[in-house]
Order: structure tokens, then sequence, then C-alpha cells
């Protein structure tokens, strides 16, 4: 059953309880008063009769026809006749309603119809009281009344046209619920159903246009919807983020490795212990980069996990060289280490690596034949800094504010290839590392790269 037939029938069925019970509760209440009002009424006339008849028997100047006229002006209901007699029990008056005035009174009105369906025929009721003044009986007097005042004719009209009218207020606010039910439960699922293709289209991933509800509560459940597809864009933008990262991350060590096995197969390199370990340092590179797969389950979040190691710096910048070399000298462009104090670090090793890396990878890129590119480092206070110099074809000062960005190609070269994420994975390990990473150049003179991290003096390990 839809939430429009669920709603217009607990809407009728709350009107219908409403109204029945509203006006239950009125006929009783107003019935009770009525019937009071008519016991109390019943009971002057009664009195005045008496006293009436009294008069007329104490004083003998009174006609017949006066007599009836006066008593006829007592026929109310529930009185419907009035007999006088003196002490013989001759009668005097005898006054009633005609009977062909009730009847044209029922037949006239659909009330009256259906109060005789529902409630019967009337029965009468006959009270007797002798009149007496001071111990003497002067005559008698009979009044015919309906059996019950409660049951009299304008009670019953009364009751039936409670009922008549309950019934037609019923009807009434039966139709005003249902044409204002129909038009608010229309719009209650119409804005349901929008939302719920709102729902479906963020489940198929194509795009959608809010139809905003003027409900509270369906643009709450509108406005979480467009957040959570928000969010699933996000987490996809930032998984293929990831996944290219990942991407770009194994294929470093895979060209050095690529580079240095070419090398020594075409006799360029010798195979030594050193140029052994290089190899190895590429596949604990690669080792770590294919660990770091399980973290794309946890790709939607922003914090970047760091292992932090002490490890001896000089050590680790001639790795790096080592593995790079080779590839450097097919271009024929010089890599030099400017600086060899032994200074140990605590930071993440394989982030601080791969950020050089990629820094490095950069300055090949955009490096003629015959440049040089050159690493200097130096401690300083409580910070490390790390400068990475080259005589490229630098960058121009309308790109050094992109440069950095995901996927972002320089425009000064179009030769080059790559995905743009070089620079930026490097500028988001050094800033995980406590870092900043800052760029000097000039276009055609070369760039100049500068890694500050935090530094603590540890000695020797």
């Amino acid at each position: 059953m839809t939430i429009r037939k669920q709603w217009l029938i607990a809407l009728v069925l709350t009107a219908v309880l409403s109204v029945m019970v509203n006006s239950f509760v009125l006929s009783l209440l107003i019935n009770r008063y009525f019937v009071n009002y008519t016991e109390e009424k019943y009971e002057d006339h009664f009195y005045q009769i008496l006293d009436y008849a009294k008069t007329v028997l104490k004083d003998a100047n009174y006609s017949t026809n006066q007599i009836e006229i006066q008593l006829a002006s007592h026929l109310n209901d529930p009185i419907i006749r009035i007999r006088l007699y003196d002490s013989d029990f001759n009668l005097l008056a005898d006054v009633a309603e005609p009977h062909d005035a009730i009847d044209n009174m029922m037949r006239n009105s659909m009330m009256s119809r259906m109060m005789s369906r529902t409630l019967g025929a009337f029965t009468d009721e006959t009270d007797t009281h002798d009149i007496i003044d001071n111990s003497v009986l002067l005559g008698k007097i009979t009044i015919t009344r309906y059996s019950s005042i409660g049951n009299s004719f304008g009670t019953r009209m009364f009751r039936a046209a409670l009922i008549f009218y309950s019934i037609l207020s019923f009807g009434l606010v039966l139709v005003f619920i249902v044409l204002a039910g129909s038009k608010v439960s229309k719009v209650l699922s119409t804005d349901l159903a929008d939302t719920a293709e709102m729902a479906m289209r963020i489940d198929l991933g194509t795009g959608f246009e809010r139809k905003a509800s003027r409900i509270k509560e369906i643009r709450i459940i509108q406005t979480s919807l467009e957040a959570l597809n928000t969010r699933l864009r996000k987490k996809q933008m930032a998984r293929k983020k990831f996944v290219d990262e990942l991407i770009h991350q194994t294929r470093t060590p895979l060209t050095i490795l690529k580079n240095h096995l070419e090398a020594i197969d075409d006799g360029v390199v010798e195979m030594t212990h050193d140029e052994i370990r290089t190899c190895e340092v590429q596949i604990e590179n690669l080792t770590a980069i294919i660990s770091n797969l399980g973290s794309i389950v946890d790709v939607g979040k922003d914090e970047i996990t760091l292992n932090v190691e002490i490890f001896e710096f000089n050590q680790l910048i001639r790795q790096i060289m080592a593995g790079i070399k080779v590839q450097f000298d097919r271009k024929s462009i010089g890599l030099d280490l400017l600086s060899f104090n032994e200074i140990y670090l605590s930071t993440d090793k394989y982030k601080l690596s791969q950020s050089i890396y990629n820094i490095l990878a950069n300055a090949y890129k955009f490096t003629e034949s015959n440049g040089n590119v050159t690493i200097a480092y130096e401690a300083s206070k409580d910070r490390f800094i790390i400068e990475i110099q080259d005589d490229g074809i630098g960058i121009a000062n309308e790109e050094k504010g992109r440069i950095f960005d995901a996927y972002y190609s320089g425009k000064t070269n179009r030769n080059t290839s790559g995905e743009g994420l070089g620079l930026f994975i490097a500028k988001e390990n050094i800033e995980a590392m406590g870092g900043i990473l800052e760029l000097e150049s000039d276009l055609g003179k070369g760039s100049k790269f500068i890694i500050n991290i935090p530094y603590a003096e540890l000695g020797e390990h």
C-alpha cells in the first residue's frame, strides 16, 4: 500500500472517530439539559393548570368557552389533552391537541420521519388530580401527556435533529478531510517519490536535480542525501587519487630497477655489492608500496599515517642517488651531493625518500642534457633543511601557485609525460611530517626545492 493511501485512511479514520466522539458527547450533554428543561416546563404548566382549575371551580361565572380557551393555552408538549370535572364529576371542559396536526408535522419533517422509524410510536399517560380547597372537593382534572416526558414529541424531534445534523456534519467533515487529505498526501507522496528518485540516482552514480520539498523532514532527508552524495564523490575522487599515487609510486622503483638491470646487461655497470644493495632498496620500496594497498579501504581519511624510525640521512641520500644515477647518466645530467655530514633523523624514512625521489624525477624531466642537479643538506637548530637545485627550464611565475596541485602538469614543456602527482605527493608527505616544501624558480634558469622538516639532535647510533 502506498504512503498516500495509508495517509488518507489514517486521516479519514481519525476524522470519523473525532466526529463520532464529539457528536456523542454533545448529544448526551445537550439532550440531558433539554430533557431537564422539558420536565421543568411541564411542572410549571401543571401547577398553573391546577391553580386555574381551582379558580374556575370556585367561581361559577366562567363560561365553558372561556375555560377551554384558557386550558388550550397549556396544550404544550408533552401535554396533549386536559379535562376538567366538577365535584359531581360532570365534564366542564375538554381540550386536546388535534392528532392530525401531529401527523402532519410527522409527515412533513424528514427528521420526524427518521425519528418515527428509529424511536417508534408515541404512547399516552393520564395524570388525575383532585382539586381541594379547605378540605372540600371542588372537582377533578385529568392531564393526558406522553408516557415519558423525556420521550415527548419535542424531545424526540430534538434527538432526531441531533442525529441528523451530526450525520450532516460528519459528511461535510469527511468531504473536507478527503479533499484536504488528497491534496496534502499528493504533495507528500510527490516529494517522497522525488526523494526516492534522488536516492536511486545517487546509488547509480548519475546526476540529479534536487526538487526542494516544503516539508521540513523531507528537506532534512534530501540534505542528508546531498551530503552523502558529496562524501561518496569525494571518496571516489580520493580513491582514484590513491590508486594514481600507488601507480606513480611504483613507477619510480620499477624504472630504477629496469635501468640498473639494463645497465648491467649492457656491461655499463658491474654487478657489485653496492649495485645489488641498490636493487634491494628498490625492492624494499616496492614492498612498502604494496603493503599500503590495504589503505584503500580507508581512502576517505584525511590523515597520513607515519612510520617513524631513526636513520642516518647521508646513507639514505646516497642510496637514493645510486638508484637514480644510471637514469641521469643516460641523459648526461650531472647529479652531485654537496653535503657529507653524518646526521641522524627521527621521521618517516620511506616518505622522506619518496619525496626526494619525486623531486629528483621532476628535476630529471625538466633539465636538458648536460645539465646539472645538486643536493645539499644541513641541520640548523630545530630544523633540517634539504635543497635540491637544477639548472633546467624553470617554472613560470603564473604556474608556481599550482605546481603542487594534484594532476597538474606545467605548461612550460608539453613534451614531458606524467600524471602530475609527483610534487603533490612530495608536498603531502613533507607536510605530514610537520615540515614544508618550498619552491624558488626562474623561468629559463632552473628551480630549487627546499625541504624543511623538524629536527632534534640524536647523536650517533
